[in-house]
């Protein structure tokens, strides 16, 4: 298996209008028509973990200069639990080195409505650490959701204010001007 870029947006596109809209809960899409006018911009980069021709999974990453933020990240759910989203997460750390910051959201556990909710976001806050994700300071509330702020190996570490800066500054370049003032916060 091997992690590849995709290079047209048609396989994105798929993914989204499949994979995609089965991965994650509809209020945590956003629009094909954003992605695509990102990508064309040279502001998304999306990358597959192939066998053969088949995408087992996917990473999307939000680009502004040479900072990176890991939009959405799955493993086709037929095919989970077998190491393979530990596996394309290493591959992925080659493809982020040249990157001055590389960012990824968890859903933070303490913030969880249930202990079920807890649960899952502590299952997945442990996969990331045992990924070698490093654990920061920060802390976000986009659109009402809590989040933690990992660093994504492959880069080295930074300091909390630059990290605030750079994470600030890929939102700032994402949304609109409204929308980055009144549903993005970091602490």
């Amino acid at each position: 298996m091997i992690t590849r870029r995709l290079t047209d947006f048609s396989q994105v596109e798929s993914l989204y209008k499949t994979r995609l809209r089965e991965d994650f809960p509809p209020d945590e899409l956003k629009p094909l028509e954003s992605m695509e006018r990102s990508w064309r911009k040279g502001a998304y980069d999306c990358y597959g973990l192939f066998d053969g021709d088949d995408i087992l999974g996917y990473a999307f990453f939000v680009c502004r200069d040479r900072d990176l933020l890991l939009d959405y990240f799955a493993i086709d759910k037929e095919r989970r639990d077998r190491g393979l989203g530990s596996l394309f997460l290493r591959q992925l750390a080659d493809h982020v080195r040249g990157a001055n910051c590389a960012v990824c959201e968890v859903q933070d556990p303490d913030k969880a409505e249930s202990a079920q909710d807890r649960i899952e976001r502590e299952r997945r806050l442990r996969f990331y650490l045992r990924s070698g994700f490093r654990q920061t300071e920060l802390t976000s509330v986009l659109f009402g959701v809590n989040y933690r702020i990992l660093e994504i190996p492959g880069t080295e570490a930074h300091t909390a204010g630059q990290l605030r800066e750079a994470y600030t500054e890929l939102y700032r370049s994402t949304l609109p001007e409204t929308l980055f003032r009144t549903e993005f916060q970091v602490s």
